[in-house]
């Protein structure tokens, strides 16, 4: 673990300095400033985790040395050292987020073991925040299924799920990518550290590289202070990528250090920033092509493909439909329903192009639109075009794909951002395929 970096400003010298070396000796990483302006420099340019501010500085005091650092690091925490005069206003310091105060003169020992508190303090923080997300992501997983090629699959991720190699799942639309990238944290020595995942196509280009890395004040019109990534927010964890093939190239060549050295930089920052986090990407393109394409890096490609789990489409696992079925339903608002045999039978000849998510939607408006106790093969709304078909009318698979795209963007009036969460993809995504196939409102 690496050490407490503390930034210790007074601008009594001899002091300073004499704090500065007792602190090192006791294992501290420590930064010091004479003055609140040089101190604002250091903060500006690397990361702290305790500040021990004096009270009392030439030109700008502790107190409002206080408030801009909080403007630059919100989650530092911050001691203030102050005289018996001036205790009230120390006291409204810690109203404004300052962790403790301490008057001088003070013992060293008590100065430390206080500086040892808002570290645990920092620390514990972080936890809590992290454990809302865990508990909250423990109660969402549930992997369903018996199939023996599903079943592969399943044994082949309780197998890495201790390793720290990255990892690419590939699957069609509506799979459980995300499910796999769930199990491959919570089946592991990582289960109680953060799952973080980052959707690529969800966000417009300009805002990804933020979200992802963070980004510094002052980086753009509307950073009013530091904002941490969801990179550092899965330290220790798992951070999952989703939806990889829709990452820009420019992104691609940061993602790719990144995984390399684990070192990033916010922004519009100029300090480094290290965590360490296992990587899983998810992937519904066929990602060989779209490296030959150039649209995806090859080198961070094969950096990403260490280990590829492929998770078999709804049609190729229909022994699961009951189980499927049944958690399902049990998941409505009247999980007392029941499908009728013929409901049944026309799920188990209808194609799922939009696999296991479709499922869970078909599933939904049955149990909304039937009347009695049973859901009846009307009730689930069934497009006829992807019913299955004997093999002498089979067609494509990008002639089934445009057909299922096109029916949504008529169902939902051409409305693309609609029709894009219908599909399960992002509506970059759906552009794309739109221009591909040609299609037209």
């Amino acid at each position: 673990m690496s050490a407490t970096r503390l930034l210790v400003v007074d601008d009594e010298q001899d002091l300073l300095e004499l704090l500065v070396r007792r602190l090192k000796r006791k294992g501290f990483d420590v930064d010091s400033a004479g003055t609140a302006e040089d101190a604002l420099e250091l903060v500006k340019k690397n990361e702290y985790d305790i500040g021990v501010y004096d009270i009392r500085l030439p030109q700008m005091d502790g107190i409002e040395l206080l408030k801009e650092t909080k403007k630059i690091q919100s989650d530092i925490e911050v001691l203030i050292l102050t005289g018996h005069g001036t205790i009230d206003t120390a006291i409204e310091a810690m109203k404004m987020g300052a962790f403790d105060y301490i008057t001088k003169p003070y013992n060293l020992s008590e100065l430390e073991l206080t500086i040892g508190k808002a570290a645990e303090n920092k620390v514990l923080k972080e936890k809590n925040a992290s454990m809302k997300k865990i508990i909250a992501q423990h109660n969402e997983f549930h992997i369903i299924g018996e199939s023996a090629n599903f079943k592969e699959v399943i044994e082949m991720t309780h197998r890495i799920a201790d390793s720290n190699v990255p990892v690419l799942i590939e699957g069609e639309s509506g799979t459980g990518k995300e499910l796999f990238a769930k199990a491959l944290h919570y089946w592991s020595m990582r289960a109680d550290e953060p799952f973080v995942p980052v959707n690529s196509g969800a966000l417009p280009e300009h805002l990804l590289e933020s979200e992802l890395f963070g980004h510094a004040r002052g980086a753009f019109t509307g950073a009013s202070q530091d904002k941490k990534g969801l990179v550092e927010a899965a330290k220790g964890g798992t951070l999952f990528l989703d939806e990889l093939g829709e990452m820009p190239l420019a992104l691609q060549v940061k993602l790719l250090r990144f995984m390399e050295t684990g070192e990033f930089r916010r922004v519009g920052d100029v300090r480094e920033h290290h965590v360490t986090v296992r990587v899983v990407a998810a992937t519904n393109r066929d990602m060989e092509k779209e490296v030959a394409e150039g649209r995806f890096r090859e080198d961070l490609y094969y950096r990403l493909n260490v280990v590829k789990l492929t998770i078999p489409p709804l049609r190729e696992r229909k022994g699961d439909l009951p189980a499927l079925i049944e958690y399902f339903i049990a998941r409505t608002k009247d999980p007392s329903k029941q499908l009728s045999a013929e409901a049944f039978a026309a799920l188990e000849q209808y194609g799922f192009p939009g696999n296991v998510r479709e499922l869970s939607h078909l599933i939904e408006r049955g149990v909304l639109l039937s009347k009695g106790s049973r859901i009846e093969a009307d009730d689930l709304l069934l497009p006829k075009q992807h019913a299955v078909v004997p093999a002498s009318k089979l067609c494509s698979l990008e002639e089934v794909e445009k057909i299922h795209i096109e029916n949504a963007l008529k169902q939902m009036n051409w409305n693309k951002t609609k029709a894009a969460e219908v599909l399960g993809i992002s509506v970059r995504n759906l552009y794309r395929k739109i221009d591909q196939y040609g299609l037209k409102e």
